[in-house]
């Protein structure tokens, strides 16, 4: 026990420590937080998988009860762990556990990237920034972001899994790697906008100036496997971007030039609150870096080159080159993450219009902190002296600590809230009409009521019975007197098809909402709706699958000589 504690003491004392921010998680109930979707979005998934909708891409009750295409385009990860956990953990349990994994493994993670760039030290203190970054605590506990915060997580460990396949040439690095990968390629399709750059240059720069060219073709099927498991979803993501109303997703005050944030909000301001980005300088809640986040940047800028002095090399570490490197890109993505969180990169978000669903200037907040815990790693390792380093890191973590633990706590807990609540009445309907716009189908239109329990005969005389709307596919039966036509309370959406007495049957959605419609003369009949896959979904499943065929062939039978295994 006791060698177990002294090799993992790290790991072991940043679990311990994540109880400051974690805590509010392990009293009963629930909490406040912007995007109150997360056990609607769990109940959705786990529909989908008691339907066999594998991938899931429709829900049903969402869309003000008439469906839409949420995790066609929503990031899928964390929702399908939160539906297999709900089984054991209910709603509620399986969505706090969703904010719990992120907080707790966060800075874990970041210890194991850090770790192997300095050393123990240096990784202890970069996994304390990160656990207690500022930002960890908005996207949590204020906007509730689960995707994000999980993206936020996985960063550190792809970047890990990454720099120890090119060390190693495993197959056990190759093949955590690319699941990596495909985790967070699918969790959040901003995220992965902004970190993927930033990890191909590091790549860049581990494999050129490591001179570990050898294990380019091992990265690079590391990387096309890894989008190749991803593909199910980020290809139909993007393809099919234009069957949904993404504008609504950057206009009005969804549009970045609204939520620039200022210097102050950066880098002085000590505020917290629980309320909105909003146009201006008013907003209530923070955009800092933290505090001490951001000191140890600009001392790393001034320690860091005195320690290139032969006047200074008694005491202060002397970076190889490789790790300067590694610094000064370190440098140009923290100072590049302030700037395009300021209005004065405008002219970057006009020109480059996929940035724009960005929406919020300020998320560049992930990049900032991920690259200052880092530098903050790499500062612990300045002091040649081992004690020097073990102190340093010992009062800074303690410092970091008491400026930040008290952001991490919600607004409002509702202590005896349960699944059955949350789930039913108006607290359900309140997220079933929830972020409507976000995916709104183009031929649809927001409706400004509940969708109807029962299709509707909306001309004709008809009766209907015994509708069930599934997550895939809805039935009902009908008895038409006088032709009619009935609208389903369902979206029309890319590819609902429509059976009448088990024969495909031709619909129509040009009505007032964009409800699926059908015109039947008189009869009685069985109707059925089966939403199915468009050829590029189609295409992208079969890459997913192809994909981790190959992914277990390669890590069961490939060839040693790839690997020194």
């Amino acid at each position: 026990m006791k060698a177990i504690f002294l090799k993992d003491w790290p790991i072991l004392i940043l679990l311990f420590l994540s109880l400051f921010i974690i805590w509010p998680l392990l009293l009963p109930g629930y909490f406040s937080h912007h995007d109150d979707l997360q056990i609607m979005r769990i109940f959705e998934m786990r529909k989908c998988i008691f339907d066999l909708q594998i991938p899931c891409r429709w829900v049903p009750d969402m869309g003000y009860g008439n469906g839409f295409p949420l995790f066609n385009y929503y990031g899928v990860f964390p929702y399908y762990l939160g539906a297999i956990l709900s089984f054991v953990f209910g709603y509620i349990g399986s969505a706090k556990i969703l904010f719990f994994l992120p907080l707790t493994f966060g800075g874990v993670f970041m210890y194991l990237l850090a770790k192997e760039l300095t050393n123990k030290f240096g990784g202890f203190f970069a996994g304390i920034l990160y656990m207690f970054a500022p930002y960890k605590a908005l996207d949590a506990y204020v906007r509730g972001d689960v995707t994000e915060s999980f993206s936020i997580t996985l960063a550190p460990l792809l970047f890990y899994f990454s720099l120890k396949l090119i060390q190693e040439k495993s197959k056990k690095y190759f093949l955590l790697n690319t699941l990596a990968l495909a985790a967070f390629l699918t969790t959040h399709n901003i995220m992965t906008l902004f970190f993927i750059p930033v990890w191909f240059i590091y790549i860049f720069l581990l494999l050129f100036f490591g001179k570990k060219n050898k294990s380019l073709i091992l990265i690079f099927g590391s990387l096309v496997l890894g989008i190749g498991l991803s593909a199910f979803f980020i290809l139909p993501a993007f393809v099919e971007k234009s069957l949904v109303n993404t504008d609504s997703l950057r206009i009005m005050d969804l549009n970045f030039r609204a939520h620039f944030v200022t210097v102050e909000q950066i880098f002085i301001s000590r505020f917290w609150g629980y309320g909105a980005s909003t146009p201006g300088i008013n907003d209530t809640i923070s955009f800092q870096i933290g505090w001490p986040h951001w000191w140890l940047v600009g001392l790393g800028i001034i320690l860091i080159p005195i320690s290139l002095i032969k006047l200074f090399n008694k005491f202060l570490y002397l970076f190889n080159k490789n790790q300067f490197i590694l610094i000064i890109f370190l440098f140009v993505v923290f100072i590049g993450s302030i700037f395009m969180m300021h209005n004065k990169s405008a002219f970057v978000w006009e020109k480059i219009d996929l940035l724009q669903y960005t929406q919020f200037p300020w998320r560049f907040l992930a990049l900032t902190i991920f690259s200052s815990s880092l530098l903050g790693g790499y500062l612990i390792l300045i002091f040649k002296n081992k004690k020097w380093q073990l102190a340093s890191s010992i009062l800074l973590s303690s410092l970091t600590i008491l400026l930040n633990f008290s952001f991490f706590k919600p607004e409002t807990f509702y202590p005896n809230l349960t699944d059955q609540e949350k789930l039913s009445g108006k607290l359900f309907e309140d997220q079933q009409k929830a972020a409507i716009n976000d995916y709104l189908p183009k031929t649809a239109y927001e409706p400004r009521e509940k969708a109807p329990i029962l299709p509707l005969v909306i001309s004709g005389k008809a009766e209907v019975s015994n509708f069930l709307n599934y997550s895939n596919k809805f039935k009902f039966n009908v008895n038409v007197f006088d032709k009619a036509n009935i609208e389903v309370p369902v979206f029309e959406f890319p590819n609902w098809q429509t059976f009448v007495n088990q024969k495909l049957y031709p619909h129509s959605h040009q009505n007032l909402l964009g409800r699926i419609r059908l015109d039947l003369v008189p009869g009685n009949y069985q109707v059925v709706g089966q939403f199915k896959d468009t050829s590029i979904r189609q295409t992208s499943n079969m890459l997913s699958l192809i994909s981790l065929i190959t992914l277990l062939i390669i890590t069961r039978y490939g060839k040693n000589k790839l690997f020194n295994s």
